[in-house]
């Protein structure tokens, strides 16, 4: 039974300390995106929300990595209470990184801001002159149109300046053939891709972590209670 216990605490150990690397990896994450922002999408207030998803990742990890400090402690204090309240934060943490994985995976399929959607909106208005709304997304994300260039060609409008390679739509070879819906879907998918994975790491170890913690507490409590049995 001790042997059992104290196989249960290094393991334990191990599975906070790479926890706690986790939490590191999801501080990094966040830092990146707030540093990947370019300066156009600063200026016309196209984040979408990055920067708040960015200060949320750091403030996740820094929890991940307090909760796997906790957790070391409780383990090295071999306290039943402290080792239940560990279990307890970490069922915690995988629902939330659940959630937000789900949200996050959504918006990278469906979502699409209301910005681009009025944008769109304004480009199948044939009384519509002008479109800087998406003309703006056109010229950032290298698109042209919806679904593509000839979108323009279909509702017997000239391709924008924003639709071209250095707005030079002299040349063919210039013009964005890309639609910007997919584009923008490609973006979010690729900001995104890195936390999904980074997530569904943590919350497999956090599902391991408080399984463990379990078996622990038993594991303490047999022996505590076969001690006092003897004696």
């Amino acid at each position: 039974m001790h042997c059992t216990t104290r196989l249960l605490r290094y393991v334990l150990c191990v599975i906070s300390g790479i926890c706690a690397l986790g939490g590191c990896l999801l501080i990094w994450y966040g830092a990146w995106l707030l540093d990947s922002l370019s300066d156009q999408q600063a200026v016309m207030g196209m984040d979408h929300g990055e920067d708040l998803a960015a200060v949320l990742c750091i403030l996740l990890g820094i929890v991940v990595i307090v909760t796997s400090v906790f957790g070391s402690v409780a383990v090295v204090k071999d306290s039943r209470t402290l080792l239940i309240c560990y279990a307890v934060v970490l069922v915690l943490l995988l629902i939330i990184q659940f959630v937000m994985v789900s949200i996050s995976y959504a918006a990278s399929r469906e979502s699409l801001p209301d910005s681009l959607r009025q944008g769109f909106d304004d480009l199948w208005d044939l009384q519509h002159e002008g479109n800087s709304t998406l003309n703006t997304y056109e010229e950032w994300l290298h698109c042209c149109g919806r679904n593509s260039a000839e979108d323009y060609l279909h509702l017997e409008k000239e391709p924008p300046p924003s639709c071209c390679l250095d707005q030079d739509c002299s040349k063919l070879l210039n013009l964005f053939m890309a639609g910007c819906e997919n584009k923008f879907k490609e973006y979010v998918s690729g900001k995104t891709a890195n936390f999904h994975s980074l997530s569904w790491f943590l919350i497999l170890f956090e599902f391991a972590g408080s399984v463990t913690t379990c078996y622990l507490v038993d594991s303490i409590r047999n022996h505590r209670d076969r001690i006092r049995f003897y004696n």
